[in-house]
């Protein structure tokens, strides 16, 4: 089972995210859901790498781990980055839908400051 933990901060959006484990649906390496899911991910951490303005790190080097933390998100990417994570999770709860045994999401609140300005 893919296991994700998303803390969501009081503008409810991504500020930290844990996804470890895998669907079991098939093979490993041949797994749909986990392509998918794999997809997901890499394409928003990828976006959120490039985007100015975010303060962020990866944490951990467990390569069947996957820790994102976003420390701050600056006013010139705020919008974008709600969407970003609007769409990530989205897809998440569409694929836990479509195959509810290989996923389970869990999420949490926020305590720290992750949009400067506001």
């Amino acid at each position: 089972m893919i296991k994700v933990s998303v803390v969501l901060s009081s503008e409810g959006v991504i500020g930290e995210l844990v996804a470890e484990g895998h669907a079991a649906m098939t093979r490993k390496g041949t797994d749909i859901v986990c392509a998918a899911f794999t997809i997901l991910l890499r394409t928003f951490a990828r976006t959120v790498e490039a985007a100015p303005g975010v303060a962020w790190a990866v944490q951990g080097d467990d390569p069947d781990r996957f820790h994102l933390a976003v420390s701050g998100v600056g006013p010139e990417t705020a919008a974008q980055y709600r969407g970003w994570c609007e769409f990530l999770l989205r897809g998440f709860e569409d694929l836990k839908g479509d195959a509810p045994r290989a996923i389970r999401i869990e999420y949490g609140s926020f305590s720290g400051r992750l949009f400067h300005g506001s």
